[in-house]
């Protein structure tokens, strides 16, 4: 993290969406600890997680200046998805 950060939302998007299989499914983990209790995902043929039938949900919301983010990708479907983003949305603390 370039600075300290109070995480309002989660976000991630495709160029390619997946066709079948497990849900794309995204953890967020700052300095090793997931920051999510419910897992980012995007559903089957969708390029978005925002239309997601289950949202994510952040469970830690503060994210201290130079921690240090990993993005793991927990599941995969048929492996058709290309081109994941990952977006943290909030405000510089």
């Amino acid at each position: 993290m370039p600075y300290a950060m109070e995480l309002s939302e989660v976000r991630a998007s495709l160029t390619t969406a997946q066709v079948s299989g497990g849900l794309l499914t995204v953890d967020i983990n700052s300095g090793g600890t997931s920051i999510l209790s419910t897992k980012l995902t995007v559903d089957n043929t969708e390029k978005t997680s925002k239309t997601a039938a289950t949202a994510a949900v952040i469970s830690t919301s503060f994210l201290p200046d130079d921690a240090e983010i990993t993005i793991d990708i927990d599941q995969i479907g048929d492996g058709t998805a290309k081109g994941l983003k990952v977006y943290l949305v909030g405000v510089s603390t």
